[in-house]
């Protein structure tokens, strides 16, 4: 049975600037900047000689990766880019050393991006200068990998599955960003309606902090045996938020084998997966496999990706 938390309030949100492609508006940048901001130290640094070679030997037996552009306020959609071991093609660098970078530079004589992705004209601002996100090329596993890199608004991944959550992770739904922690924290040690602090184990508790725009909304803490965990806008839901992008069960947080995870939509009795409308999404702040049909969006763009056969690019 499940234990509905009442230590939170419905949560409200101003959606008359919502961007329905991305999910972001300018003013929901506060908790992405931060998470960008300590993002920038882990950078990958560039591949050197040795590995440019490795990735050039087994480029007969990989595949490329096709990027189509499905949705954005600058870009055509349908636009196709392709990505081979070496790197964009007709990438404006001409580096071939198997990274891709998009985002947004004006001096565009000396490049250091690969793809421009334009902003809209009363989005952009100097946050929107720099590389936003990376494609890597990995020639030990033969595999493409998808990261963040600390400019722009964030780079968001679709989630089809369920994914365990980690300390630190970030998720936005509609206009809100959540960010989740494992343990006891501070705050709600501090907290004056906090009791029993030295009665439980507590270091599975699973700590959700919420923002929308720039407000940060509280902390909302569960121990494992309150799992399952629903957010939406549904009475129902043991975290309420009011946010017409939002499904009545926008997403599902179970505890299983000692770790906690999540899943996009709701689970029915027969164990079945109800995906809410607009898609739940994990920010790429480390290194993520891509795989095929994976979506991901970046401030105004939604790209599908599909691995393909070199001699295929249709």
């Amino acid at each position: 049975m499940k234990t509905k938390n009442k230590s939170i309030n419905k949560i409200g949100t101003d959606s008359d600037n919502f961007d329905e492609i991305h999910g972001t508006t300018i003013k929901n940048t506060t908790i992405t900047n931060k998470f960008n901001q300590d993002n920038l130290q882990n950078i990958l640094s560039q591949p050197d000689e040795s590995e440019i070679e490795k990735i050039k030997e087994v480029i007969p037996k990989s595949q490329n990766l096709k990027i189509e552009i499905i949705s954005s306020t600058t870009e055509p959609k349908g636009s196709i880019l392709i990505i081979n071991p070496l790197g964009l093609e007709n990438g404006k660098r001409k580096s071939n050393d198997g990274i891709s970078y998009f985002g947004y530079e004006e001096n565009t004589k000396n490049p250091t991006i690969d793809y421009l992705i334009k902003p809209r004209e009363k989005q952009y601002d100097e946050r929107f200068l720099g590389k936003h996100f990376q494609i890597r090329f990995n020639p030990n596993d033969l595999k493409y990998y998808l990261k963040d890199l600390g400019h722009g608004f964030g780079t968001f991944i679709k989630i089809t599955n369920w994914i365990e959550i980690k300390n630190n992770f970030l998720l936005n739904i509609g206009e809100n960003y959540i960010v989740f922690t494992i343990g006891l924290e501070d705050e709600i040690l501090l907290s004056e309606n906090y009791s029993n602090k030295n009665n439980e184990n507590y270091d599975n508790m699973l700590n959700v902090k919420i923002f929308s725009g720039d407000i940060k909304h509280g902390i909302v803490s569960f121990l494992p045996e309150k799992s399952p965990i629903t957010i939406g806008r549904s009475q129902d839901c043991e975290i309420l938020i009011d946010d017409n992008m939002l499904s009545r069960v926008h997403c599902t947080i179970d505890f299983k084998n000692e770790k906690w995870y999540i899943i996009d939509g709701t689970i029915n009795e027969e164990g079945n997966v109800k995906n809410s409308t607009n898609g739940t999404w994990i920010y790429a702040f480390e290194d993520t496999l891509i795989k095929d049909k994976m979506t991901f969006k970046a401030n105004h763009n939604l790209f599908i990706c599909s691995l393909i056969d070199k001699d295929d690019i249709s």
